[in-house]
């Protein structure tokens, strides 16, 4: 079921539930609580739809609080040269593996990076085969875009892909119900430090270090889908601090899927 038709649903109720009292076909206290309970109703619906850290619509992993001190870092929106490049050199130096969700176009069109980004024994996982926000796509649309999508990332990495971010985060009942056709597990974040708006090296390291926790899921960028035209230099460099910081806290970094495996 796509949310979008039960907000219409709602929506219609409640214009008509006021339509009813407005003619005395209804009392119109009755009317007016009615047409209330469908607007925070919807609201709600809508709400928990966006918010990335509720499973209402069906299992979404944030975190994983049994893994111990153990986090992962994620990285959206790749490939996207130079930067995944850059980064690449950084996860390696440090001995790090990290989870890029990546948009398959994007891949298609960097096909060695996904190839180097899975030979380092980093993780492939789908964000989307294009950017494009699912609530707002039909069942068979949402179907196209993650089965091409998918089929796209493991023809290139020669590897199985489990895992998919949607797009913003956003998902309802249809699009868990197209993630599941597909063998996915959806997969959103705990700590977001919104680095997609260049906001200073320094900020996206603190906003990293205020919110991390013991099996957090970090949220990065490493590509800039769908405008392809913003820098992802201060994440590189970012990403640097991040990792020393955190290893001296006792932090250490592993997949997303290690991350679950660790908690099992």
């Amino acid at each position: 079921m796509r949310l979008v038709y039960v907000l219409g649903l709602l929506s219609l109720i409640g214009v008509g539930a006021l339509w009813c009292g407005w003619y005395g076909l209804m009392k119109r206290r009755l009317a007016a609580a009615l047409a209330a309970v469908c607007v925070f109703g919807g609201g709600a619906l809508l709400l928990l739809a966006v918010l990335p850290t509720y499973s209402f619509y069906g299992p979404t992993v944030t975190q994983h609080s049994a893994a111990g001190k153990s986090v992962a870092l994620t990285f959206d929106d790749g490939p996207y040269p130079p930067y995944t490049d850059e980064l690449l050199a950084v996860l390696q130096q440090n001995k790090v593996k990290a989870t890029f969700f990546m948009i398959a176009e994007n891949a298609e069109k960097h096909p060695q990076l996904v190839r180097q980004i899975a030979a380092a024994g980093h993780e492939v996982a789908l964000h989307a085969l294009q950017h494009r926000d699912f609530l707002k796509l039909s069942a068979a649309e949402q179907q196209q875009n993650v089965a091409a999508g998918k089929a796209i990332l493991e023809k290139l990495s020669g590897a199985p892909v489990t895992l998919l971010r949607p797009p913003h985060g956003f998902r309802d009942w249809s699009v868990m119900a197209t993630l599941r056709h597909n063998g996915l597990t959806a997969v959103n974040w705990s700590v977001i430090p919104r680095d997609w708006t260049n906001l200073g090296v320094d900020v996206i390291v603190s906003r990293v270090m205020e919110q991390v926790h013991p099996g957090a899921i970090i949220l990065l960028h490493d590509g800039d889908s769908p405008k392809y035209q913003d820098s992802r230099q201060q994440t590189v460099q970012a990403t640097q601090i991040i990792i020393d910081k955190l290893r001296a806290a006792g932090y250490n970094f592993v997949t997303v899927s290690e991350l679950l495996a660790k908690g099992e």
